[in-house]
């Protein structure tokens, strides 16, 4: 098989694909219409698949006496009113491919096309996953519970991301993305006039003070060469401009590398949190959720074999140094259970990722399968 031949020769195809799956978009556990897309095309080409209830596929292509692998594609979108204006945009109000999904999909079914085309020159099993609902970081855990991925090896994944060159490829061995810890802290006074604030209790003061208090924790509890996030993304405290106000709510996110980490915040946003019940006459609860997920790291093995034989697929100008980043990606839980490896592709110079103008350089998707199918020749 020659890789980049086949690449390429499909290069319509995948665009055609992308753009499909882009005007249906649905999000985490609804991906009915995307799944039927789907298996019409594993059915013309006499792949065989298992569906999962509520959504979720497996086809499975090959029959060696190598170790079995899986390439995996998440197929969820978000609650994202789009506003690129493309021809091919999304049909259903308040749902959009933001996140490029649309195109993680349509790179594996070209994968799965021409690896069916050269199944006679496969020396392993290859299952394809198609998985709903990772932004939720729900889809990994719930493919992984079918039972099906037990005897898988190893396992590649990929995602889009503007702000990277279109169709430069990063394959870096460690941390690459953050596990995504959420929290929410109450805090209830007492409200009254705002002319006799030494009537009530003010959860405002209290909660801007515990804001502020939050910020020490990065550069005061941690080690430095530990990166880590805490965001403070949505304060809420009164009722009207002269009542004082009687509860206050904040809600944020920790994104972490580490265990370590992880436990510090917890710890002290709790202790932080119950140091302010003395300090302003409030009562607090804290609610820390951990993620679902830790940190996505790539074995540093599985990448040096993968860029082995990137060499013989790609020019060296087409990789590029990505720095990690700290947003979730529930890949991290086939990491736990398998070796595998996670890249980073270019989608060039566009809206963000989760913004409703996002779009991608499709020349992305012939990177896309370009890499995917190295991975089943690694």
């Amino acid at each position: 098989m020659d890789i980049n031949e086949e690449a390429y020769a499909i290069q319509e195809e995948v665009v055609e694909f992308r753009r499909a799956l882009h005007r249906c978009p649905e999000i985490a556990f609804h991906e009915t219409m995307t799944m039927e897309y789907i298996r019409e095309h594993l059915e013309e080409w006499e792949i065989s698949y298992k569906i999962f209830d509520p959504s979720g596929i497996i086809a499975v292509v090959g029959n060696g006496k190598k170790e079995t692998i899986a390439l995996r594609a998440d197929m969820d979108a978000l609650e994202v009113q789009e506003e690129t204006g493309l021809d091919f945009a999304s049909l259903n109000h308040g749902c959009m491919h933001a996140c490029g999904h649309d195109g993680h999909t349509a790179i594996l079914l070209a994968t799965a096309k021409i690896l069916k085309k050269h199944e006679s020159e496969l020396d392993r099993r290859v299952y394809l996953v198609f998985q709903p609902a990772e932004e939720t970081a729900e889809g990994a855990r719930f493919m992984l519970k079918t039972g099906v991925l037990d005897s898988v090896k190893r396992i590649y994944g990929i995602h889009i991301f503007n702000g990277i060159p279109s169709g430069k490829i990063s394959l870096e061995a460690g941390p690459r993305m953050a596990a995504t810890n959420w929290l929410a802290v109450h805090l209830y006074g007492r409200s009254g006039h705002a002319g006799k604030p030494h009537e009530g209790i003010d959860t405002a003061v209290a909660v801007s003070s515990m804001v502020m208090n939050f910020q020490s924790i990065i550069s005061r509890n941690l080690n430095p060469l530990d990166p880590a996030v805490l965001t403070i993304g949505k304060v809420e405290a009164g009722t009207a401009r002269n009542v004082i106000a009687g509860e206050a709510k904040i809600e944020g996110t920790a994104r972490t590398f580490s265990r370590q980490a992880q436990e510090m915040i917890e710890h002290r946003v709790k202790e932080i949190a119950k140091a302010h019940e003395q300090m302003y006459g409030v009562d607090v609860s804290v609610d820390f959720q951990q993620s679902s997920h830790g940190a996505l790291i790539n074995d540093p093995g599985v990448v040096e074999d993968v860029m082995e034989k990137a060499g013989e697929v790609f020019d060296p100008s087409e990789f590029t140094h990505v720095e990690a980043m700290m947003l979730g990606e529930d890949f991290a839980n086939y990491l736990e259970e398998m070796d595998g490896c996670f890249a980073f592709i270019g989608g060039g110079d566009h809206p963000a990722n989760h913004h409703g103008k996002f779009d991608f350089d499709e020349k992305a998707l012939i990177s896309g399968v370009r890499l995917m199918l190295t991975f089943v020749i690694v």
